[in-house]
């Protein structure tokens, strides 16, 4: 009898393999991330392949393979009907699954990794009033979630150099190191990223209170959040050149 297992599972991309087949990269509740053979998914007929769609939590049945395990069966838990119809979520679910795809390694269950995934896309699909402007909060939120599950949480309340408390001012952001560099360390000789394409970016005092609010591990409301759009936008500059660094 075939070796088999089974989990909930993220779909995170699926890729045509040989003639019939296709290759489905999921992420496991039980077993971290998978690279999976899906039979015969490319045929008209095939029930398999409405349940390996990315973008789908599933009860997955695997089994085990001379090369690549196989997908035994599959089931759909939810297949996140709101995010697929409207086309802002639609592209903030991509890009989330793009990064998370990109930097998780495989075959390291995490738990942790995988409902901060499963619930971000519920809090994503059950968003009312949903524009540009909140979809890159939340999507500010998770990145910096997920980089702290990943273990990159920025230092936000003391300089990285000198090691004292922050206070009000022109503070800047260390891409590189992940946290804040004072202003008398910054005068000492480098400049910010936007003077001299160095890794160090100016953070407002605005800025610096949103990220510690939202890495805070009692806070579990994101879509709580009412900040302006300038601010948006300044979270949203800082955690994509932040990420640039690990993608």
């Amino acid at each position: 009898m075939e070796e088999s297992r089974t989990t909930a599972a993220i779909v995170l991309s699926r890729e045509p393999y040989r003639e019939n087949d296709s290759l489905i990269t999921v992420y496991t509740l039980n077993f971290g991330k998978l690279a999976l053979i899906a039979r015969g998914t490319k045929k008209l007929q095939s029930k398999l392949a409405a349940h390996t769609e990315p973008l789908s939590l599933i009860n997955l049945m695997i089994i085990k393979g001379r090369g690549f395990d196989y997908i035994g069966g599959a089931a759909n838990r939810e297949v996140y009907f709101n995010i697929r119809a409207d086309l802002n979520k639609l592209y903030y679910a991509g890009q989330a699954l793009k990064i998370f795809n990109k930097l998780v390694k495989g075959d390291q269950a995490d738990k942790r990794l995988f409902f901060l995934l499963v619930n971000w896309l519920a809090l994503l699909d059950n968003y009312s009033d949903f524009d540009k402007e909140n979809g890159s909060l939340l999507f500010s939120f998770f990145i910096l979630k997920f980089l702290v599950e990943l273990g990159y949480q920025p230092e936000m309340y003391k300089c990285l150099l000198c090691k004292n408390k922050l206070k009000p001012g022109n503070n800047y952001f260390d891409l590189l190191s992940g946290g804040v560099v004072c202003e008398a360390c910054f005068n000492k000789g480098r400049r910010p990223i936007t003077d001299g394409g160095t890794d160090l970016l100016p953070v407002s005092d605005n800025c610096i209170k949103l990220i510690r609010f939202m890495l805070d591990d009692q806070f579990e409301r994101p879509e709580k959040i009412k900040v302006d759009k300038k601010l948006t936008k300044e979270l949203s500059l800082l955690v994509n050149k932040f990420l640039i660094f690990f993608s």
